[in-house]
């Protein structure tokens, strides 16, 4: 059943003159109210979702607002994610960064810059890190980067000879 604006017309013409214009103002009305959300929702996200955009990163409007509604902080994920598709790991199905994934390591309470950055690190070492193993070794409370950076160049602990040194404990 298609119902058109001229369907409705003869409905409108039984109102009374008032009552139209009391529905063309509360149309007006609710049209106001949707146009001075729309522009709160673009001044809030717009440059954001546009940086996103611009860098590849793939991040949607909606999602932008569903995280001010999760009280996740937007700008850090969206770098987090274009930090990701610059260093050419974003696009890598096999390190499984996604938009969900990085709130959801956010929520849990880790460090998502630092994950990512350790991700992109091991990746330019040749090391195997996936996204889940990263998070979950930076929501176990080690320091994922630094955990890298010690397998890309090892700590090395001078310990003395127990013959030319008196002390025999470190």
């Amino acid at each position: 059943m298609n119902h058109t604006l001229a369907s409705f017309a003869p409905l409108l013409a039984q109102l009374p003159e008032g009552g139209r214009n009391l529905l063309w103002v509360a149309g007006l009305l609710f049209a106001i109210l949707v146009l001075i959300v729309a522009v709160i929702i673009l001044v809030n996200f717009g440059r954001l979702w546009l940086q996103a955009w611009m860098s590849n990163a793939r991040v949607r409007f909606h999602e932008l607002i569903g995280m001010s509604l999760r009280q996740v902080h937007a700008r850090t994920i969206v770098e987090a994610k274009i930090m990701a598709m610059q260093a050419g790991v974003g696009t890598d199905p096999q390190t499984g960064i996604t938009t969900k994934r990085l709130e959801a390591q956010y929520l849990a309470g880790g460090n998502v810059p630092r994950v990512i950055n350790a991700i992109i690190a091991a990746h330019r070492a040749d090391i195997d890190l996936d996204f889940d193993r990263a998070a979950a070794i930076d929501l176990a409370g080690r320091d994922v980067l630094d955990a890298v950076r010690t397998s890309v160049y090892p700590k090395v602990i001078d310990c003395p000879d127990p013959e030319k040194s008196p002390r025999t404990m470190l």
